[in-house]
């Protein structure tokens, strides 16, 4: 697996971000090799998440970006204010439950602002139209995905029915993700699927031990 994709959503604050880098930094950097690590925080913690990583092959990633690229949109942030801290943005998210046509204009603007788009989906006849350009794509699972930190143990077959089916609708060359209740137990069933390009992991990457278990065996 080349993605190892961390989204905290609304869990970290700075004395927790500065715990978990002091543990996440003095890993091995060899279990980097071959990988792209994203970690993405909350936005009022986008600066100073971007001067913990020191890791190898680690970036930092948005949660979210707005509609509109700019103007009279208070409370919103918008993709010119990210684009100055990050190379990736989640958009589309399941938790966000947005139409298809909002994630849509969010990849699109993502991509007119040369940003890589980590596009989410539901429904597996969703991916065809997702897979544009450099975009990565995410199938997160709607039967697995972890609820207030527990994890679900859907039957690794069917999910590899499913992700299957989807890599032969989509470009040949789209990287496609994995999302719903990654963890160290089910991680090892994931990797040996070669259609995953990566896994988008929430609840197990605010453990850094967690997370590092999940990148040394994607």
């Amino acid at each position: 697996m080349e993605y190892i994709i961390a989204n905290w959503k609304m869990n970290m604050d700075s004395q927790k971000i500065k715990a978990w880098f002091d543990v996440f930094n003095k890993a091995d950097s060899a279990i980097f090799t071959d990988k792209t690590i994203v970690i993405a925080p909350s936005f009022p913690y986008l600066e100073e998440t971007k001067e913990f990583i020191k890791t190898p092959n680690t970036f930092l990633g948005a949660q979210d970006v707005d509609l509109f690229e700019k103007g009279a949109h208070t409370g919103a942030t918008g993709v010119f204010q990210i684009k100055e801290f990050c190379k990736y943005i989640i958009v589309g998210h399941s938790e966000r439950k947005e139409t298809a046509e909002i994630t849509l204009k969010k990849r699109d603007l993502c991509l007119e602002n040369q940003i890589v788009p980590i596009v989410c989906f539901i429904e597996a006849h969703e991916a065809t139209n997702m897979a544009v350009g450099n975009s990565i794509i995410v199938w997160e699972d709607p039967q697995n995905i972890s609820v207030n930190g527990v994890y679900r143990a859907k039957n690794s077959a069917e999910i590899d029915e499913t992700i299957n089916k989807i890599k032969k609708n989509i470009p040949e060359h789209t990287l496609l993700v994995y999302g719903g209740s990654v963890n160290r137990d089910n991680i090892g069933d994931l990797a040996k699927n070669s259609n995953i390009n990566g896994v988008l992991i929430g609840n197990a990457s605010l453990d850094p031990q967690h997370f590092l278990y999940i990148i040394e065996n994607a």
